[in-house]
């Protein structure tokens, strides 16, 4: 009976071998665990194997008859695309082949942009004024340097304005050396945002690719991003670093007016970077390098940028029209901390922007706006009336002031209504508003100026009276007149 086994065994293991040699039998890929791994991929049943087989499968055996669709090329990436994923790649991506070719390194961003930033040098006047130092007179340095980049191929170049501010033209250095003539076309203080314009046929000719411009809202805290620019002169410089927090309010001390939305990040960014494009690792441009937080007026590890759905929303008026007007509503706020809810009988977390002062003749003033008032009590003590909190502006809740003025500035624009939903003595109240321009002044400014006339007004109704009396008698219609009480 063993014999009878034994020569049968044989005889298969020599027909197969027969088989084999003369290509009897149909050619079949090896595979994988890391190519076949979908579950739904339908499998031939296989004898159990040991732990060292398990981890690197042998060949399916030739007698096994396989689905056509599994030696099918398109199912065979697909099965790549579920199972390897490129984990080291930020753009999120399910195709291995997908994320490779999408996966820039930084020496190909450097190169792939390095031609479209520029040098911007801008002389402003005054620049042959001499100043006197330790005895010695020294010619004013009046000279600004920044940055800027390439943003279509009319020659316009996009830059901050605080690089342009007090100029008509500028020298926009390129990489290779060529410098050309620019015009200062469009400027807006207020987000910090400048274009220029170079008319030299000679620039056309060079067709230097604009920046691509990404959408600002897409990126997330944490994502690495790359800075280029010439800080300090020094021309090409590229620094990297992450995203370290979105939705910022930058003040500037300039306008008065904070910069809304702004991104703030790690990379590197000094004097000189300015107007300079932040870069994703797609070599896009999400932002444009402002301002740096600094005691020492050098990288400090905060830097910030304007993002690029301002650039988007701003830089086709600016182009149009040469300035940008922005949405106003005229009154200064401060957070509600938690012993000014107490004190008002709100729960202590309550979360709002508790107007401070309303600016005469503004929206806000016209819509009826409350803010803080102080005045004496009957024995002389100064109190003070809490105002308007502002909770919600079209139905999005606010937190802060920075909520309300980021809303304005990415969603409305002049002429448009907002309404704003206050707590007005511990009732919410709806006001709806109607947006003017902003003015130039500061908004602390013309809020202390309303609060100054305020208090005029006040000291000329005592003035007219010297001597005021403690109490009066109410008035009453035909009724003799009461003597003082004090002469």
């Amino acid at each position: 009976m063993y014999l009878f086994i034994w020569i049968i065994v044989s005889f298969l293991v020599v027909g197969a071998y027969f088989a084999g040699t003369m290509n009897l039998l149909p050619s079949l890929p090896f595979f994988t665990s890391s190519t076949i791994a979908s579950p739904s991929a339908t499998a031939p049943s296989q004898s159990p194997q040991s732990p060292q087989s398990e981890s690197h499968p042998t060949p399916l055996s030739s007698s096994t008859k396989q689905p056509s669709s599994l030696v099918n090329p398109s199912m065979v990436q697909a099965q790549q695309q579920e199972v390897n994923p490129d984990e080291g790649n930020n753009v999120s991506t399910t195709s291995s082949l997908a994320s490779s070719s999408q996966k820039i390194s930084l020496p190909e961003i450097f190169k792939k942009t390095e031609n479209s930033v520029v040098q911007i040098t801008s002389t402003r006047p005054g620049s042959d004024q001499i100043v006197t130092l330790n005895g010695r007179e020294i010619p004013q340095n009046n000279i600004a340097l920044g940055s800027g980049f390439v943003y279509d191929q009319d020659g316009r170049i996009i830059t901050n304005h605080h690089v342009v501010s007090e100029v008509d033209e500028v020298d926009v250095k390129f990489v290779d050396g060529d410098t050309y003539t620019a015009k200062v076309v469009g400027k807006d203080p207020y987000s910090d945002i400048g274009v220029l314009q170079i008319p030299d046929r000679e620039f056309f000719d060079k067709r230097v690719t604009p920046l691509k411009i990404a959408n600002s809202s897409e990126i997330e805290v944490g994502e690495q991003i790359i800075a280029i620019g010439n800080p300090f002169g020094l021309s090409g410089t590229l620094t990297t670093g992450v995203v370290s927090q979105i939705g910022r309010l930058l003040p500037n001390d300039v306008t008065g007016y904070s910069i809304a939305n702004t991104i703030q990040t790690d990379a590197a960014i000094n004097p000189g970077n300015s107007g300079g494009p932040l870069l994703d690792m797609k070599g896009e441009v999400v932002g444009m390098n402002t301002a740096i937080f600094s005691n020492t007026g050098v990288y400090s590890g905060v830097g910030f940028a304007v993002p690029s759905n301002m650039l988007l929303k701003e830089i086709p008026v600016l182009i149009e029209k040469g300035s940008y007007v922005h949405p106003w509503l005229g009154f200064t706020a401060r957070d509600v901390s938690p012993d000014i809810a107490e004190s008002l009988k709100l729960p202590r977390n309550f979360k709002g922007a508790a107007v401070v002062a309303v600016v005469e003749n503004s929206p806000a003033d016209k819509a009826g706006i409350r803010g803080q008032a102080t005045g004496l009590d009957f024995v002389g003590n100064e109190q003070v009336r809490s105002g308007d909190i502002v909770t919600k502006i079209d139905s999005q809740p606010v937190k802060s002031m920075d909520d309300v003025i980021s809303y304005l500035d990415e969603s409305k624009k002049v002429g448009d209504k907002v309404t704003l939903t206050v707590n007005r003595e511990g009732q919410d109240v709806e006001v709806p508003i109607t947006l003017e321009e902003r003015p130039s002044s500061s908004p602390r400014l013309l809020a202390a100026s309303s609060s100054s006339q305020q208090q005029q007004q006040d000291r000329e109704e005592e003035e007219s009276e010297p001597n005021p009396p403690l109490f009066r008698f109410p008035e009453i219609p035909g009724f003799p007149e009461l003597p003082k009480l004090f002469p």
